[in-house]
């Protein structure tokens, strides 16, 4: 029996964790003096992502620039639609596994940098793993940590990887008791990433 859900509806929860976890774009706006994100659950979107004329058809993902494979996260997870963002499924119980792009703006910004700005905003941050994984033939960055985010308690898994001149992150943010739950449904979707191809102006 579950736990009593302190979820919000999908479109707060949605909506927010766009908003919140900071990502690349928020970074370099704020760099350029624009207001701080609010600090609310963040979906995680890094610039340039969410193109209008995207198309999503058997697991593969394009939206001009790229063109990408993943995995299913499995019939429990519904597709959703989310501003700037690439691909988002929910779940009100597992929580939100999303995958995002980014092909300018981050000026070969280290890995390790992005992935701390992906935490803008939170506190009381606790790493329950912080490795080297390897994902589509390159060495990606892969961290699963608790944490709040405008009090609420919550588990963050990210994977982030560079590839042809393109930053992609994988990510899954739930409650803290749905973690374990809900993990084999991001690793799945993981395991089906692959590049199909990246068309980057010169």
């Amino acid at each position: 029996m579950h736990a009593v859900s302190t979820h919000a509806p999908v479109t707060i929860v949605i909506h927010n964790q766009r908003m919140a976890l900071g990502r690349y774009h928020g970074w370099k706006r704020r760099q350029k003096g624009a207001a701080a994100l609010s600090l609310v659950i963040g979906l995680l979107c890094l610039a340039g992502c969410g193109s209008s004329t995207a198309s999503f058809i058997n697991g593969i993902y394009d939206n001009g620039t790229v063109r990408y494979q993943i995995g299913t996260p499995g019939p429990e997870f519904r597709r959703v639609h989310v501003e700037d963002n690439d691909l988002a499924f929910y779940n009100e119980w597992l929580g939100t596994i999303s995958i995002n792009s980014t092909c300018k703006n981050y000026e070969d910004a280290p890995q390790q940098a992005l992935m701390n700005q992906l935490l803008f905003g939170t506190r009381e941050r606790v790493y329950r793993a912080e490795d080297r994984v390897t994902l589509d033939g390159r060495g990606a960055l892969h961290n699963v940590i608790d944490l709040e985010l405008d009090g609420v308690p919550l588990t963050l898994e990210v994977f982030l990887v560079s590839k042809d001149g393109c930053v992609y992150d994988i990510t899954r943010i739930s409650s803290r008791p749905a973690f374990e739950a809900g993990r084999e449904h991001l690793l799945e979707f993981v395991r089906g990433f692959r590049v199909l191809a990246t068309r980057v102006p010169s």
